[in-house]
């Protein structure tokens, strides 16, 4: 007699949790649900090389000052009369980690990762990415007021001296810019990753 076996409807890193209210918020990191191993990678790499790099062509495009990110990594940078080629890698890299950071614990706290989120009708993608989206704005939110603190050696606000103003103000651009090319590339993959599934092609 030949035993029939089940396939298992997704591929999971972990062990699937039940599926239920009853989780906790804590479950969804630490024993989260991901149907499909790849794309956490996937969407890592979206967020950390092509929407950062996306801002910085549309700037470049534009003729608009770049972020402070995007400062070339050089001890000295006097000696050359132009910057060197390939100099912007390596802050674009390490910036857009701290992104796709932010982006893959928004999506473990949404439960961005079960197939429902990605496969699902279109509707149901974008309330799904906008909660990741708005948990990972909060994270980034946070790392960037760290960063002022650490930067300014303490608590500071608006009105304080022009200096500190100068560098609230490029900080809360940079965030706005960064929230608006990372929602448009996640977003954008999200909906193709969408109609791919439910409209394959002949």
């Amino acid at each position: 007699q030949q035993q029939q076996q089940q396939q298992p409807q997704g591929t999971q890193l972990f062990s699937q949790p039940p599926k239920d209210s009853s989780s906790s918020l804590l479950d969804r990191f630490t024993n989260p649900v991901i149907d499909d191993p790849w794309l956490p990678l996937t969407e890592a790499g979206l967020a950390q090389i092509v929407a950062p790099s996306l801002q910085l062509f549309w700037l470049a495009s534009a003729r608009s000052p770049f972020p402070s990110w995007a400062n070339p990594i050089l001890s000295d940078i006097s000696y050359f009369s132009e910057l060197p080629r390939g100099s912007f890698l390596a802050p674009t890299l390490i910036h857009g980690a701290g992104l796709a950071c932010c982006w893959i614990l928004g999506a473990l706290a949404s439960k961005g990762y079960e197939k429902e989120a990605y496969e699902g009708n279109p509707g149901t993608v974008f309330v799904s990415t906008a909660k990741a989206g708005a948990f990972a704005v909060g994270l980034l939110i946070l790392g960037t007021q760290f960063d002022l603190y650490t930067d300014m050696g303490g608590y500071v606000q608006v009105g304080d001296s022009v200096e500190t103003d100068m560098r609230i103000y490029r900080a809360l651009v940079e965030v706005i810019n960064d929230c608006f090319f990372e929602a448009i590339v996640l977003l954008g993959w999200r909906f193709y990753r969408s109609a791919a599934a439910n409209y394959p092609l002949p």
